[in-house]
């Protein structure tokens, strides 16, 4: 099982690189299906947040501020999600605040004025709402799967760290 973890985290992690969207990727649905993955809030936020601060070293470098926008959404994603006790509110929550705080960056280092930037931001943003709620589906299908062949109601991420 320690190997399908190991696994899963690759292909999440190898999922950056493989030419998908920019907005479509399985990391926030991640950071927001974290909760359900462990109970220890130092994994639920430290493993979205280390996963794509390591990616990024790979990739196109993003502005120092933006990049930070980027990794605070990650950290609050799992408390949100949490917080909610919904992964339609956590997702729904997290893209809101992805909008709100990384576009805010972009606003920030950019020449247009905020209204544009917003503006311009909601194409993406939806895209990444649907791609989110499409790998929290996924997520929660793999999950229930799971669950239904397990006799355990330990989390998986706390099979490992107990």
């Amino acid at each position: 099982m320690f190997k399908n973890l190991i696994l899963l985290i690759l292909l999440i992690v190898i999922s950056r690189f493989i030419g998908l969207p920019a907005n479509f990727s399985p990391l926030l649905a991640l950071a927001v299906f974290m909760p359900r993955l462990t109970d220890d809030v130092r994994i639920q936020n430290l493993l979205p947040v280390s996963m794509v601060a390591f990616t990024n070293l790979f990739l196109e470098q993003v502005n120092i501020i933006i990049f930070a926008a980027i990794l605070l959404v990650f950290a609050i994603a799992p408390t949100l999600s949490r917080l909610s006790r919904s992964l339609l509110w956590g997702s729904l929550g997290t893209v809101f605040i992805w909008h709100i705080l990384v576009n805010g960056a972009v606003w920030a280092v950019g020449r247009n004025s905020i209204v544009e930037t917003y503006i311009a931001a909601i194409p993406f943003d939806l895209k990444l709402a649907i791609s989110t709620g499409l790998y929290i589906l996924l997520f929660y299908s793999a999950e229930r799967f799971w669950m239904g062949f397990s006799e355990s109601k330990i989390k998986l991420l706390d099979r490992f760290t107990n």
